[in-house]
């Protein structure tokens, strides 16, 4: 499989081109890049099949390279030191990383899957985290469906229930959709954006709760009518966001 390394730092090349050789040796390195610019023509030129990709470079940010690449046909592998940057828009859209120093063995079951998923798999995975970090602080989440990517405002989602390895999504107007992610992706990607997960089956919109009864055992009542149970674990924390809604 070819492979590019984009990366900046000398030592991270070495750590990683290391770990390459002694847990995938089916990778063949064609070449390495250490900028955004660098890089994106390195990958119009050498075609790999798979990128190792820095989040962020001495010239911009990984994400900057990709929006310069026309033709995405390759996997990718983010490698990135900081735990917390994009790694939710990253997480969400099923795109792999591994945080430095590099763990061979995480390596390994990386390029694995890699492997095994098709080009168009991830392909749509790739479209998918672009245009979630393009939504960004905006207020919108892009979800894979069938027909391709949709666009959906947060303020129209009113709360997300778990169906297994699914989460169906309830929306303003009555409309919902099965989404093939867990409930612990949505809460992952929403949990910072006034979003609260009240029960292990549910996520609710603060925007559209509208009141909470100790009844049954403790639920919400929801802009919809919907009503949604509280587990005993969250109630002491809904209700300290309660609590601050006046404050």
């Amino acid at each position: 499989m070819k492979t590019l390394i984009i990366e900046d730092e000398e030592q991270a090349i070495s750590a990683l081109m290391a770990e390459i050789q002694y847990h995938c040796p089916e990778l063949e390195i064609v070449g390495i890049a250490q900028s955004v610019k660098d890089g994106a023509e390195k990958i119009r030129m050498l075609e790999p099949e798979l990128v190792f990709l820095d989040i962020q470079l001495s010239d911009g940010l990984g994400f900057d390279l990709l929006n310069l690449v026309k033709d995405k046909h390759f996997h990718l592998i983010f490698t990135t030191a900081y735990s917390q940057y994009a790694i939710k828009a990253i997480k969400f859209s099923a795109i792999d990383y591994l945080l430095k120093p590099i763990d061979g063995n995480e390596l390994r079951e990386a390029v694995k899957r890699a492997i095994q998923s098709s080009q168009q798999d991830y392909k749509k995975k790739l479209e998918t985290f672009l245009q979630n970090q393009l939504n960004f602080g905006r207020k919108k989440i892009a979800l894979p469906t069938s027909d391709g990517i949709s666009i959906f405002e947060l303020e129209s989602i009113i709360r997300c229930s778990s169906e297994g390895n699914y989460t169906c999504v309830y929306f303003v107007g009555g409309k919902k959709m099965l989404f093939a992610k867990t409930l612990k992706e949505f809460e992952e990607m929403l949990g910072q954006s006034g979003f609260e997960r009240v029960h292990h089956s549910h996520i609710i919109n603060l925007d559209h709760l509208t009141s909470y009864t100790n009844k049954d055992g403790g639920y919400v009542i929801l802009s919809d009518k919907s009503t949604v149970p509280v587990s005993q674990r969250k109630k002491a924390q809904l209700l300290a966001i309660l609590n601050n809604f006046n404050g």
